[in-house]
């Protein structure tokens, strides 16, 4: 039952990566004539996007000319439903051009009729899409690893049967339930299950609890407070929560005015304010007002106002006197701000340190630390010691942006011509990519991490798909030989845009010698992959792109647009197959 589907997602990859010969563009055909369910899987996908990816074939004017991509409403609906779904598109290695082009059209024309009559067909017919089924290309066997940190990145997506119809293959509007998101974090350690948080992730309604350190948190209405360890908060809404226990410090703007803050038996309304509010284990609540008025009742009272510089405890139903507001026990937003910048100063100094160290490891075949070069300068130096300029690579349009930390570089990718070209010869045998990237949208169908110019036998393709995966194989036959197709190790999904803008280390590991691939999330397994004996081969890189793919140098040829949106501010290539506890090493001293 599930055969089908895997031919079918095989040869769209294979198609993909320009490995589809004749023989596999007549099953693909094959396969569409033959089943009305492959056509209708086919057709959800393929219906609204057709005209923008025959359009795709054209040779543009310029490399950063116009481009067209299609529509990303099925990749969105083949997350939902826990597959994998890639389009076809052109492949730009093979030669002659002109008769590739003719071949893949005539496919095109077979797959848009065949897609644009099923749709039509189910409309009149009120077909019920059938579910689908888990699809995984290379079967990995998947770590139980949070994704990325973030509550919401990974399989929080859940899939179901809808009414067939073009609406289907059309996105639907994103929704979330979170009502604030996390600040600035400084020496935080969380209760037990409540898993990593980091700056940046979304909360949704529920208690936090904070048993150490600080947590900014930033609520939709726009009120900030300072969470102070231990303590326990709960998020009602975007404009209330209630302190349970702990110490916090609310600044509230005119425009989140009428915040609510509550206690086990006190109401604090904010009226545009900066407060403080404590909750001792015996139940004992204060409220200290450092700006503005607050409101604050009791069960079944009226409310009162509590002014700038003035305090009051509560205990029981005791209402005791308290005397002037005492700031200097509230952590505020600038005093959390300071005390950041001093632990990313010392952060940053130590990554320099541990990074000097590294660039002289044997096992490095390329180091590029992203460290700011002069104005002008579009060379991005390969930081592995002894020097080899020969490994230096070529900045094409990319721009240089803050990094991890505002004193460290990291180079910016926007647009399809953005890349960093590279040269790196030799033979290798097992290979490690370790890179930190921040990521602002999957725009592509592929965004490319690191690609070879060419995928011949040997060489590797390190990127990212549009449906949050980490995509790595390794080529195991000359182009046009007969032989094993390369084995296309794909990563649960791990991004999602809540997690846009963030600083992510990924990393993958091709292990020769253990016939593993295994992919890495800021430090922790992703998925492990056993590849068989006759997909693997030893490795070679030659020319290659950093953050993008194409053969520029071919006459009169189109690329295939794979730029990443996104940054990246270090990048490191072992030929070695470096341990789990060497990534979590390299997370754990690069973490921003």
């Amino acid at each position: 039952m599930q055969a089908w589907r895997d031919e079918l997602e095989e040869l769209l990859l294979a198609w993909e990566d320009g490995t589809l010969d004749d023989a596999g563009a007549d099953r693909l055909r094959a396969l569409l004539r033959a089943s009305e369910e492959a056509r209708r899987q086919f057709a959800r996908w393929q219906a609204l996007n057709a005209a923008l990816w025959l359009e795709g074939n054209r040779v543009p004017d310029a490399i950063g000319g116009p481009a067209t991509e299609p529509m990303g409403g099925s990749v969105a609906e083949a997350v939902a439903e826990h597959r994998t779904v890639v389009f076809p598109a052109r492949d730009m290695d093979e030669a002659p051009l002109t008769r590739r082009l003719r071949r893949w059209r005539s496919l095109a024309v077979t797959a848009v009729a065949l897609a644009i009559g099923v749709v039509s067909w189910s409309l009149w017919n009120g077909l019920a899409r059938p579910s689908a089924a888990p699809f995984d290309v290379a079967s990995p066997e998947v770590a139980q690893a949070p994704a990325a940190s973030a509550s919401g990145a990974g399989g929080v997506l859940s899939g179901g049967e809808r009414a067939e119809s073009v609406a289907s293959v059309l996105p639907s509007e994103s929704r979330s339930r979170g009502v604030a998101v996390l600040g600035r974090v400084l020496d935080a350690r969380w209760a037990p299950g409540e898993g990593p948080r980091e700056a940046g992730d979304p909360l949704l309604p529920g208690v936090v609890r904070l048993d150490e350190g600080f947590a900014q948190i930033e609520f939709f209405s726009g009120a900030t407070v300072v969470l102070q360890g231990p303590a326990e908060l709960e998020l009602i809404a975007a404009d209330r929560a209630v302190l349970r226990r702990g110490r916090l410090r609310a600044h509230v703007p005119p425009a989140a005015r009428g915040f609510t803050l509550l206690s086990a038996d006190l109401q604090v309304v904010d009226l545009g304010t900066e407060f403080g509010v404590s909750v001792s284990e015996d139940g004992r609540t204060e409220v200290h007002v450092f700006d503005g008025l607050v409101e604050w009742s009791t069960d079944g009272t009226q409310p009162r106002r509590l002014s700038a510089g003035k305090a009051l405890v509560r205990t029981g139903k005791e209402l005791l006197p308290a005397g002037a507001a005492a700031e200097e026990r509230f952590v505020g937003l600038l005093d959390l701000q300071r005390q950041a910048l001093d632990e990313h100063s010392e952060r940053l100094r130590a990554w320099r340190e541990w990074s000097k160290q590294l660039r002289r490891d044997p096992r490095l075949i390329a180091y590029y630390a992203f460290e700011r070069q002069p104005a002008g300068n579009r060379r991005l130096v390969c930081d592995i010691e002894p020097r080899d300029p020969e490994k230096d690579g070529a900045i094409v349009g990319a721009r240089w942006v803050d990094g991890r930390w505002p004193e460290k570089g990291a180079l910016e990718f926007k647009r399809p011509g953005d890349r960093v070209r590279v040269h790196i010869p030799g033979e290798y045998e097992s290979l490690t990519f370790a890179a930190w990237v921040k990521i602002d949208s999957l725009d592509r169908l592929f965004n490319s991490l690191f690609l070879t110019d060419h995928y011949d036998r040997g060489e590797p393709h390190w990127q990212i798909l549009s449906s949050g995966q980490l995509y790595f194989s390794v080529r195991p036959v000359e182009r046009g030989e007969p032989g094993p197709r390369d084995y296309k190790a794909l990563s649960p999904p791990f991004w999602n845009p809540s997690l846009s803008g963030r600083w992510l280390h990924l990393a993958t590991v091709y292990d020769y010698h253990r016939r593993t691939i295994t992919h890495y999330l800021n430090g922790v397994r992703l998925s492990h992959h056993q590849v068989p004996a006759e997909q693997v081969v030893p490795t070679r890189i030659g020319t290659a792109s950093i953050g993008n793919w194409s053969l520029p140098t071919l006459p009169d040829a189109s690329f295939a647009i794979r730029n990443l949106n996104g940054s990246i501010d270090e990048f490191a290539l072992f030929a070695a197959a470096l341990s789990d506890e060497d990534i979590a090493r390299m997370y754990a001293l690069g973490r921003p």
